[in-house]
């Protein structure tokens, strides 16, 4: 399914070379497909048309956090959050790379904001659960869970890692009941 919405984008840019949302739905359905490299050429295509297309820079930096790029990833998301200072995604993701640097309280003040502006980005709160968790800081990274899993009652991962919580703070019980709701919503 992906490789054609590749296709008619190729398309869409032979008949309208200047339109960047072309190139950047393609590095989107790039990315969706593994082709890094050639997401992060339609990414640079796209902004080198649309200077301040915000939605691009913090893809782009999507894909340079899975490149490893982490710093150039932060510096997207970074650029996105100036272009459009309320664009809660761009500060999910910043967090995300943040995290992957390390940087857990900086990537926890990210994860914050993204909640700020989008008080049901369940996986804002899971994803600041784990830095909680990360930081040491399990009864609150309890808390950051259930608030992700009372927004998204489906959600397995954060059942998993409440779980994961739970288990260190001692509360094998609950721990438990955890993993199976987790494993009752993703059996795999």
């Amino acid at each position: 399914q992906l490789l054609p919405a590749v296709q008619v984008f190729d398309q869409m840019i032979q008949l309208k070379p200047n339109l960047a949302e072309a190139y950047y739905n393609r590095g989107v359905a790039l990315r969706d497909l593994g082709q890094l490299e050639e997401a992060m050429d339609s990414y640079n295509q796209a902004i080198q048309l649309k200077p301040n297309f915000t939605e691009a820079y913090s893809n782009r930096g999507n894909v340079l956090t899975e490149l490893g790029q982490l710093g150039a990833a932060v510096e997207n998301h970074d650029k996105a959050i100036e272009l459009k200072p309320d664009y809660a995604e761009a500060y999910y993701n910043r967090g995300n790379a943040l995290t992957e640097l390390g940087q857990l309280v900086a990537a926890m003040a990210s994860y914050n904001k993204a909640i700020q502006l989008k008080p049901d980005y369940a996986k804002a709160y899971s994803n600041r659960g784990n830095a909680l968790t990360d930081l040491g800081q399990l009864e609150e990274a309890v808390a950051s869970y259930d608030q992700a899993i009372q927004l998204k009652l489906d959600y397995a991962e954060a059942y998993n890692n409440r779980g994961n919580a739970l288990r260190d703070l001692g509360q094998l019980e609950e721990a438990v009941a955890s993993y199976d709701q987790a494993i009752q919503i993703q059996p795999d």
